[in-house]
């Protein structure tokens, strides 16, 4: 299977300007430092935050408490996959092609990456993809629903999560959804352009069909 042609070619300019590296403050670099080693570049996303350096130190010190705490309740691999489905049933090309992007990587000891293959991938993102058990599957379900209309989620998904999984599960699964819809929404409001790189993701978006998912699942 070839992955999805790209919807954006070229890395656009932006539309105003991103904050230089020689003006990146101070107090932020330790912060920073982590997002360079796990992606291997920083994002223009994070290059437009700075403009609010208070903003931006919350914003990604709630995206490591969100994915990657060591206090975490779910599995990192699995919220990357569940923050891939949200983006892209959100309609978000900047980071649903960054989210393919790392779990298209290999996994290494300095960045992160899950080794999946373009077809897991595609499958993932349309649905098709085979959960490891039952827990696996409400979490995707529940992320699904929560993501194309957060207040009308079918009972019997809250009836199965309940079922599956703890409390604080449920409280941080509810969090990865809610935390991406955030991203989502604040990176296509400023029309983030796509790094060069990571363009060739860009057609995974397209393969969420939203309509389709929510009349097989209610």
């Amino acid at each position: 299977m070839s992955a999805p042609a790209p919807r954006v070619t070229v890395e656009a300019e932006p539309f105003f300007p991103y904050v230089e590296e020689k003006d990146y403050p101070e107090d932020l670099k330790p912060v920073l430092r982590p997002y360079q080693e796990r992606m291997g570049f920083i994002p223009n996303a994070l290059k437009v935050y700075m403009h609010r350096p208070e903003i931006a130190k919350t914003l990604w010190q709630l995206n490591g408490k969100v994915m990657r705490d060591p206090s975490s309740v779910l599995d990192a691999g699995l919220k990357r996959k569940i923050g891939t489905v949200c983006s892209a049933v959100n309609g978000c090309t900047y980071c649903t092609s960054h989210h393919c992007s790392i779990l298209k990587k290999p996994a290494s000891t300095t960045a992160e990456g899950w080794d999946l293959s373009d077809e897991q991938v595609q499958d993932l993102i349309t649905g098709k993809y085979q959960p490891a058990d039952e827990f696996e599957r409400v979490c995707f379900d529940f992320a699904r629903a929560a993501s194309a209309d957060p207040s009308n989620v079918p009972s019997e998904i809250h009836d199965r999560r309940a079922e599956h999984l703890s409390p604080p599960q449920i409280m941080e699964l509810a969090a990865v959804v809610g935390f991406w819809k955030m991203y989502n929404t604040i990176h296509d409001s400023l029309n983030i352009p796509i790094e060069a790189h990571v363009l060739p993701e860009t057609g995974y978006v397209g393969l969420a069909d939203v309509d389709l998912w929510v009349t097989r699942n209610i």
